[in-house]
């Protein structure tokens, strides 16, 4: 158990033992480790630092609640579109009332306002509100349902084509916390690492994927 002074940027004794912050990244890798600090503690504060709520950070944010996320909308684009980004239309996805990208909206507000004031922890606990309620719109919506019925085909797609366009926005905004991760993300979108997702503008506006993209398939982020 150590304590872990953002400020001062180094690590001090306590309890006889100190944590080596390079020993846990080469452990745990540097996305992980860097999400942890800063959605852990407060930038400018002496916080609490143990092994055991990295790992714990790592099995729920980033394993369960973000890979998880990533894996099951990229499976499905896989399995019921032979990976392929669908098109949606809107009056389908008006019906569904998603509200995917009025909570990306308002969710970049809060990102852009959070990091501006360096409270790294609100502008990622924000990005996880959408990831969660993402997961949620999955559970809701059951695709594995929609995909029994052909006259539900359009709601599929909208489904699936909304999921996708949540991951990226996603990825462009984990981007300077987990820049790896992001480009994982993207590539699985099928980004052309030319013109990345990254640029805050790219990020504001919606329905920026392209319908037809050929996407990889899916992978383990954590």
């Amino acid at each position: 158990h150590g304590y872990w002074n953002v400020a001062q940027g180094k690590m001090s004794k306590s309890l006889g033992n100190v944590v080596e912050p390079l020993e846990l990244k080469n452990v745990y890798g540097l996305d992980a480790f860097r999400y942890f600090l800063m959605r852990e503690m407060v930038f400018g504060l002496d916080a609490g630092f143990n092994e055991e709520a990295l790992v714990q950070r790592i099995n729920s944010d980033l394993a369960n609640d973000l890979g998880n996320l990533l894996s099951r909308v990229v499976t499905m684009a896989h399995k019921y579109f032979k990976g392929v980004v669908p098109v949606s239309d809107l009056s389908v996805e008006k019906e569904l009332a998603l509200g995917l990208d009025e909570k990306a909206a308002r969710v970049l507000v809060t990102y852009t306002q959070e990091m501006e004031s360096f409270a790294f922890h609100k502008a990622l606990a924000a990005i996880w509100d959408l990831i969660n309620q993402m997961n949620k719109i999955i559970d809701v919506t059951a695709p594995w349902e929609l995909a029994k019925n052909k006259t539900c085909q359009p709601r599929l797609q909208s489904v699936i084509y909304n999921l996708l366009e949540g991951l990226r926005v996603i990825s462009g905004l984990i981007y300077p916390i987990m820049p790896d991760t992001a480009a994982v993300i993207q590539k699985h979108l099928g980004a052309d690492p030319a013109e990345p997702f990254y640029k805050i503008e790219n990020i504001k506006q919606w329905r920026r994927l392209v319908p037809g993209t050929q996407l990889p398939k899916s992978v383990t982020l954590f």
